[in-house]
């Protein structure tokens, strides 16, 4: 990460960029569950970092991987670059064309599981990654490599969207969530950076992809598909950042570790179907990631 955070929030034993190979091959042969880390460098209005969705991705899976019991785990380096094509219009999106997005996440994920470790989890922190991610892992579960993918905010949302203030009540784009929690995890400066920047904010609640003075939004009403695209004259956020604080943050980042964390745990534990079996005698099993001192 940047200097506006730590650059780390677990201790080295769970970095994976941090371990020589002996320690990753020890992890391998312990049956070590890979979280591999997805975000985005997007523009995130004019008060957010535009690495925003990788820090929150990164640093929510680190906290998360120091939460777990009893499980060999281990964070991978994020793929910090998304898919984002719809940010174009503002300068500081980086975006990977779709095809080239899938192949640097299957080869990821293929480099990780060809030598040896069991699973590997993407925690994504980007809405725009999420159906290209869902789509990878149907392909590759499918072709026999054990990958499953969580948006890093969707375990423990039962028990942050209560703690929002604001006038949107869920994740939005550099929105109350993600103010919040950038403010939560960056150091004093950057925090009063944000919170200056915010204040006064007005709510925006109109999805980004209708036009200016149209209020009716079809697509969200309808349950339909359109890409949120955030032109030059748009102000880069959706939602009610302005009601942002550190202290709520926190909670929200508890909530959302938390959740991640019992995420972890479960889908580490549990049987996964994997590959085609065309014989019903014979069902083909994701290994199960091996828990902390079993088998030892």
């Amino acid at each position: 990460m940047t200097s506006i955070a730590p650059r780390h929030f677990a201790p080295s034993s769970l970095i994976w960029a941090e371990m020589t190979r002996a320690e990753l091959a020890a992890k391998r042969d312990a049956g070590a569950l890979v979280i591999v880390p997805t975000g985005a460098i997007e523009q995130h209005g004019d008060f957010l970092p535009v690495e925003t969705d990788t820090l929150l991705a990164s640093a929510v899976a680190e906290l998360a991987a120091n939460r777990v019991v009893g499980l060999e785990i281990v964070v991978a380096p994020a793929v910090p670059v998304g898919f984002s094509p719809h940010h174009l219009s503002h300068p500081g999106t980086i975006s990977l064309r779709l095809e080239t997005y899938l192949a640097v996440l299957a080869d990821t994920a293929r480099s990780i599981l060809d030598s040896g470790f069991p699973r590997v989890v993407f925690v994504n922190g980007h809405g725009g990654n999420s159906a290209p991610l869902r789509s990878l892992c149907a392909q590759m579960v499918t072709d026999g490599y054990a990958i499953g993918m969580v948006d890093y905010f969707a375990p423990g949302e039962k028990d942050w969207l209560p703690l929002l203030k604001g006038s949107l009540p869920r994740t939005g784009h550099a929105c109350e969530q993600e103010a919040a929690l950038t403010m939560a995890l960056t150091f004093p400066e950057a925090q009063e950076r944000v919170r200056s920047a915010i204040e006064g904010l007005p709510a925006r609640l109109i999805q980004p992809w209708i036009a200016t003075g149209h209020m009716d939004d079809p697509i969200t009403a309808f349950g339909a598909g359109w890409p949120p695209i955030f032109q030059a004259d748009d102000c880069g956020y959706f939602g009610d950042p302005a009601k942002a604080t550190v202290e709520n943050g926190a909670l929200i980042l508890e909530a959302t570790v938390a959740g991640l964390a019992s995420f972890l745990e479960a889908f580490a534990g549990t049987p996964l179907r994997l590959g085609t079996a065309r014989d019903k005698t014979e069902p083909r099993l994701s290994d199960r990631v091996r828990q902390r001192g079993v088998g030892e």
